[in-house]
């Protein structure tokens, strides 16, 4: 069965404006669920046609003991997605292809699709990656202990070694964390009365950085964010300098920006993980400016980094990318003169969180 839908987008579920408060608490907080008795696979599309068959024929050898439907969502390609999605349907027992219209960002296309999916689970996936065996039936199994899910990205298979060390490593054992853990959109499910309950996906990131606002938005509502070792995708990072470039510094901005809507963390003591040699910056104290000068003196001490090889100097351009990024974004979102002052909501967000945010498997023990 198949469906073709056009998705009004005035109806779009997407959060804007709304304030970020502490402590908020969903009225249901069991602490399992039943098994998601129906699945809803969304890929949202963009000029995909070079990578999307890979990945459909990945989705379509899934081994799944539920139901599911998978749920396309085109977003305004011209290369031909759509058609090459449509030639993919029969593989499927219920498939749905969404004109998304011409509105193109992050949250847009999976807002469509959440609205088009009939699934008790969103599982969101992309179209330039690849799930591997076992995705879908890890993402289930996970979602009788947590509200919002999170995989691996396995990056070793789409990328070559000089590609994968211009990146920071994704933990191979819990989600990456920041001020708070968070999943990536990329691999990542969550209970369609979850995401209602939020109010979707918010409108304002729709350059970037969706999944990490909508995880944080999450846990500081009260709702268990978990990682599922098993579900694993294989993930394509940007092959090329100039599109890392521009990738990592859209990144710097979004960091920015979330620093911003989440002062409640800004402002207190994170408890993420340690930062790596490449990223050394610090958003627990001092000014944006002043963090700015720190990474630029970073990034002038490894300048040799620029003639050395191409992944020494792939890393150094994509660092030198992310932190203008990150000046810009302090820029547009007035965080230049901002100290980051400790206070008791941090200190108390470092020991309930840490109770309440999932980072053991799937099924152990509380």
């Amino acid at each position: 069965m198949d469906r073709v839908l056009t998705a009004p987008h005035e109806l779009m579920p997407t959060r804007k404006g709304q304030e970020v408060k502490f402590g908020m608490r969903p009225e249901r907080n069991s602490r399992e669920r039943p098994r998601p008795s129906s699945v809803s696979v969304i890929v949202p599309a963009y000029n995909a046609a070079a990578t999307l068959a890979e990945q459909l024929q990945a989705l379509a050898a899934q081994r799944f003991d539920g139901d599911w439907e998978l749920v396309i969502v085109d977003n305004g390609s011209s290369d031909g997605t759509a058609d090459l999605a449509r030639r993919y349907r029969q593989r499927f027992k219920e498939f749905t292809l969404v004109d998304g219209g011409s509105r193109r960002g992050h949250s847009a296309p999976r807002s469509a699709g959440a609205i088009a999916a009939r699934g008790e689970l969103l599982a969101y996936c992309d179209a330039d990656d690849v799930v591997a065996p076992g995705w879908l039936q890890a993402m289930a199994d996970a979602a009788r202990y947590y509200d919002l899910i999170g995989g691996w990205l396995d990056v070793r298979p789409l990328n070559d070694d000089a590609t994968r060390g211009w990146h920071q490593p994704w933990p191979r054992d819990r989600l990456r964390s920041w001020l708070l853990p968070y999943a990536v959109s990329a691999n990542l499910a969550v209970w369609a009365d979850v995401l209602r309950d939020l109010g979707g996906w918010s409108s304002e990131y729709e350059a970037g950085g969706e999944d990490t606002e909508l995880s944080w938005r999450a846990q500081l509502a009260g709702y268990r964010l978990g990682f599922a070792p098993d579900a694993v995708v294989y993930y394509r990072y940007r092959s090329g300098l100039w599109e890392t470039a521009r990738q990592s510094y859209g990144i710097g901005v979004h960091c920015e920006q979330i620093l911003r809507d989440f002062a409640v963390l800004r402002d207190g003591t994170h408890h993420g993980d340690r930062r790596t040699a490449v990223d050394q910056a610090d958003d627990g104290d001092g000014s944006a400016l002043v963090r700015a000068i720190g990474r630029a003196a970073w990034l002038a001490t490894r300048l040799p980094y620029l003639a050395a090889s191409r992944r020494h100097r792939g890393q150094w351009i994509s660092v030198a990318a992310e932190y203008l990024g990150r000046l810009n974004g302090a820029v547009r979102y007035r965080l230049l003169d901002r100290r980051r002052a400790r206070s008791w909501t941090g200190c108390r967000l470092k020991y309930v969180h840490a109770a309440r945010v999932g980072y053991r498997h799937p099924g152990s023990a509380e």
